[in-house]
């Protein structure tokens, strides 16, 4: 049985609710061990300083390749010269506090956040590619962190908001940027694949004098390149034709894909023991720890909402009493569609929408004030089931107990697409 030890050290007694730990050490051969460790730490306080001693090469590589600054690894037994030389260096080691936490267990997802800081020294145009919820915009967030440009500010918008006064304006600002200080602002293009067919050959043209070193004629300035996001496959959109092959090639000189939760249950089980230990110090004042029934649970789940879903699912069952956590917990059914035992649903209105809106319309009947919120509440849910079953009609329908040709109406009733 492999060995575990750890040891916290100088915790405030005085203040309970708020965890003040200067540093902490762990003994272990264990990865598993080390990286629930490492992430119930992260979920502590994400300057946390973490001492790692094991003689398991495996734990070895994932602290050293670890991308956080405040981690550091000693072989066991360390001698007392090589433990103080390390504790004299937590100190002089600054995380960034607006740095995103990223937490993985598979090989792919580490290998993708071990990238990340090489794509940020890059000057180049990065496309990062993945499902709804997979944290495309966390790992935008993580590139821009890395970058030279770091001190700007993120400019996030929709494709869908992009116009010709954008561009414009967006053509402007970097044309004025001060070749000393660098950008004073990062453009982050979210859905890039619904961007209109008609700006696209604009925005190409904007990227193309924008070449990630400044203007043309300016290579000296610092500036920051465009981060896309796309939900879909960019390449497969450009080859059919709905979406310029040229601006593609240009968006995606650094591409970078997330992969879903479903295919990878290591990062279902990391990032769930980081979500529990964050929601739990939060609400119930301490750290607490997922059983192997929750666990199981989510393993067997296939997540089509990827990290935001598995994220809520998480805070949710920290939020309510452990004898009910069963009634919590995701289910298979109606074709892979998420079920809640024994629960029902809530929908909520507006009580000051309501009450504004009575004031303001005091002929109003009754009956067409039922009408207008039941339908209000009827989209609601609607909306939520397309979102549950990532925008599939049939599985929507099926959950929702209607017919297809009713989920097909009110979908366009309602104009949900």
């Amino acid at each position: 049985m492999t060995q575990t030890t750890a040891v916290v050290l100088d915790k405030d007694q005085a203040e309970r609710d708020d965890i003040r730990i200067s540093f902490a050490v762990l003994r272990t051969d264990s990865y598993e061990r080390a990286s629930i460790f490492v992430n119930i730490a992260k979920a502590i306080k994400n300057t946390f300083p973490v001492i790692v001693l094991s003689n398991n090469n495996e734990v070895e590589c994932f602290i050293r390749n670890n991308w956080l600054a405040n981690l550091f690894f000693l072989r066991y037994p360390a001698d007392d010269k090589e433990f103080q030389g390390t504790i004299a260096m937590l100190p002089e080691v600054k995380q960034d506090h607006d740095r995103p936490v990223l937490i993985a267990g598979s090989p792919e997802r580490i290998k993708l956040i071990q990238g990340l800081p090489l794509l940020g020294l890059s000057k180049e145009p990065v496309l990062i590619q993945g499902e709804r919820g997979v944290g495309k915009k966390l790992v935008a967030r993580a590139i821009h962190g890395c970058s030279v440009a770091k001190s700007a500010t993120l400019d996030v918008i929709d494709a869908k908001d992009i116009s010709e006064q954008w561009i414009r304006e967006t053509r402007k600002r970097i044309d004025s940027v001060n070749p000393d200080t660098g950008s004073s602002s990062v453009s982050v293009i979210e859905n890039v694949e619904s961007l209109p067919f008609s700006l696209q050959s604009q925005l190409l043209l904007l990227m193309e004098d924008f070449n990630g070193n400044g203007m043309a004629g300016k290579k000296d300035r610092v500036s920051a390149p465009f981060i896309t996001l796309s939900g879909s496959d960019l390449e497969s959109l450009a080859r059919n034709g709905s979406f310029r092959k040229d601006l593609y090639h240009r968006l995606s000189v650094l591409k970078v894909t997330v992969p879903p939760l479903r295919d990878h249950s290591s990062d279902i089980c990391a990032m769930a023991d980081y979500f529990a230990a964050q929601y739990s110090i939060r609400h119930k004042g301490g750290i607490c720890r997922l059983p192997d029934e929750v666990m199981g649970a989510f393993v067997d789940y296939h997540w089509p909402g990827n990290v935001s879903e598995l994220k809520h699912s998480t805070q949710q069952l920290m939020m309510t009493d452990r004898a009910n956590w069963k009634k919590e917990l995701p289910l298979q059914g109606n074709g892979g569609v998420k079920k809640r035992a024994e629960r029902t649903a809530n929908c909520f209105i507006d009580v000051d929408e309501v009450r504004d809106f009575l004031e303001n319309n005091l002929d109003f009947s009754l009956k067409k004030a039922k009408t207008r919120y039941a339908n209000q509440v009827e989209k609601k849910i609607m909306k939520a089931a397309l979102s549950q079953t990532n925008g599939n009609r049939k599985k929507a329908a099926g959950l929702l107990n209607i017919s297809y040709k009713s989920m097909l109406n009110k979908v366009k009733a309602y104009q949900l697409v």
